[in-house]
């Protein structure tokens, strides 16, 4: 876990410095849909376009025969969940939620304890989830409007610090009977989110946690696997898969569907994240194996 770290925390570091300079010049949220577009662009989509790479890569993990065989689970999952979301929104987002939690922690574990305790990684993905809704809680209502069971409840009684210590406490009852490698720093890296998400609004929180503590350390750990002379050279390898994720949004966005409309684009664009998650998290499973 030592050399994890070389690579881990200065790009942790960065997204430090980059949440703490929107917070000290009150910058975040004026400017949220600009950062979130930024930073899914730069980092957040790139860290997964080179999973056709990364799944052949160490021999002990693949589990496909060939790129063709490869390329038709990828997309098959991509369109499945897209589906999913258009006929079932509630299952859509069930599916959203249980994945993202497990590979939000997976890869959050990373430098902090072995990635082998599946229920570790959920339940700490899941705390980092938690505390990112429960500290925008009135925006998550109006994003989730079609859910109505949950936008139409009255949260208006409660204070925006309930709800920070409402996650603080959820964070040490859970993880308080795991035997953590190196607990302390773990927690204070998510207390340190934690703050982040009190102190911004849901997209810039979710930009700061999405690009800088998960998709830019996992970035960084694909560049060291592939061995490229230079970081530019494996980014170029980023851009073709870039680009086709940007124009499966687009394609997205002119369907003709009540829930894919520009009615609701940060909906929109999580179902797009989701549907581009779901393959991409088996792919992550196996890279981090062991790490």
């Amino acid at each position: 876990m030592g050399s994890s770290e070389n690579y881990i925390l200065p790009s942790k570091i960065v997204g430090l410095i980059f949440v703490l300079s929107l917070i000290f010049f009150d910058l975040g949220n004026s400017y949220s849909s600009i950062i979130f577009i930024v930073v899914m662009l730069l980092i957040g989509i790139p860290h997964g376009s080179v999973d056709h790479i990364i799944a052949f890569i160490n021999p002990k993990t693949r589990k496909f025969k060939s790129k063709f065989q490869f390329f038709f689970a990828y997309i098959s999952l991509i369109i499945l969940n897209t589906f999913i979301w258009i006929f079932s929104p509630y299952l859509g987002l069930s599916i959203f939620l249980i994945v993202s939690c497990y590979h939000f922690g997976e890869a959050q574990i990373i430098g902090f304890n072995r990635t082998d305790n599946k229920l570790l990684n959920f339940v700490i993905g899941a705390n980092i989830l938690l505390s990112l809704f429960l500290n925008n809680i009135y925006e998550l209502q109006e994003i989730l409007v079609d859910f109505t069971f949950f936008s139409s409840a009255d949260l208006s009684g409660f204070d925006d610090v309930f709800f920070l210590l409402i996650s603080v406490s959820v964070l040490m009852i859970s993880v308080v009977n795991f035997k953590i490698q190196r607990t302390i720093p773990l927690y204070g890296e998510i207390m340190v989110l934690y703050l982040i998400f009190y102190h911004t609004d849901i997209l810039t929180s979710f930009s700061i946690f999405f690009g800088f503590s998960h998709s830019l350390p996992m970035l960084m750990m694909e560049y060291k696997e592939m061995k490229e002379k230079s970081f530019i050279k494996f980014y170029i390898k980023t851009l073709p898969f870039t680009f086709l994720a940007i124009l499966f949004g687009f394609i997205l966005y002119n369907f003709n569907n009540s829930l894919l409309t520009s009615d609701n684009l940060i909906l929109f664009i999580f179902i797009i994240i989701s549907s581009l998650t779901l393959p991409h998290v088996f792919i992550m499973k196996d890279f981090v194996k062991d790490k």
